[in-house]
């Protein structure tokens, strides 16, 4: 699929965008430009959240800058480190790393296995991409695999972070302490809202929200007390499966508390798990295949 010069392409993330939705969507409108095209990358949410916002500043983004309503009359899209969303327009482009059982018809396609967005866009093809951009496709990377200790990580991109940090000169041990970011849980509101994403897997719909903490078991407690905000939510968006996933960062290992209408389901992991290459892929897989 090529882009014309005559259009000026919107570029979303996510919902409540996390590191590398932020990141990788300031990248796509950077290299677009330098393309000639008319792209503009823009944050719809009110509010960032905290903590994703503290990172992107401490290494010279502000995602500020990009805040601004999506437009409300036809445009042309193109979509970052998601692959669905209802827009004034046409999605003409995503360019995802959350492989699906579902298939799409999008004019350009790109969903595929990698560490992060930002990786997916930046590796082998560094020299579209200035020094400090790829820095950023490496904070992104560090931060969506929790400093590589995810499931989601892959061989060939701790490869490409430790060469190109060896390249650039970068400081490593700044970036994998980035990536091992805690989560300002002092409200038990944080449970529901830090991380959140919506998915639907036709008329099953389904949300999901992490937390980074220093010690689940300290923190269960608070995860139970947060149930009552993620009940509402759910019956507010009228969602059948809520999954908060918590991240013990002393052990590296996880929790999930998924939470239905009518109850709570608990499960411990020995590893830290991926949410978009363990947890959500199970789900659609066990309704898809009920239908």
């Amino acid at each position: 699929y090529t882009l014309t010069g005559d259009v000026m392409y919107i570029i979303l993330g996510h919902e409540n965008p996390d590191v590398d939705s932020i990141v990788s969507g300031v990248l796509l409108e950077h290299y677009l430009t330098r393309q000639g095209k008319s792209a503009k990358f823009i944050i719809p949410d009110s509010e960032l959240d905290a903590e994703s916002a503290s990172i992107c500043l401490a290494f010279g983004l502000d995602p500020r800058e990009y805040q601004q309503e999506v437009p409300k009359q036809a445009e042309q899209y193109i979509l970052v480190d998601h692959h669905e969303r209802n827009v004034f327009g046409e999605i003409v482009g995503v360019i995802d790393h959350h492989p699906t059982m579902q298939t799409y018809t999008y004019p350009f396609y790109q969903n595929e296995n990698a560490s992060s967005t930002a990786c997916l866009l930046v590796k082998k093809n560094e020299e579209h991409y200035t020094k400090d951009e790829i820095e950023l496709a490496i904070l992104a990377t560090m931060v969506d695999t929790v400093s590589f200790h995810s499931s989601k990580t892959y061989n060939e991109d701790i490869d490409w972070v430790h060469a190109m940090c060896d390249k650039y000169g970068f400081d490593f041990s700044k970036l994998y302490q980035a990536g091992l970011s805690l989560t300002d849980v002092s409200s038990p509101k944080t449970f529901l809202t830090h991380g959140l994403k919506h998915y639907e897997f036709g008329e099953y719909k389904v949300a999901s929200s992490y937390v980074s903490l220093s010690s689940i078991s300290e923190k269960e407690g608070d995860i139970i007390l947060g149930a009552s905000y993620i009940q509402e939510y759910m019956k507010e968006k009228d969602l059948d499966e809520f999954i908060m996933i918590a991240y013990d960062m002393s052990h590296f290992t996880s929790t999930t508390f998924t939470y239905y209408p009518k109850n709570i389901v608990i499960q411990n992991y020995d590893h830290i798990v991926s949410r978009g290459r363990d947890v959500i892929p199970r789900i659609e897989e066990k309704i898809l295949s009920k239908r």
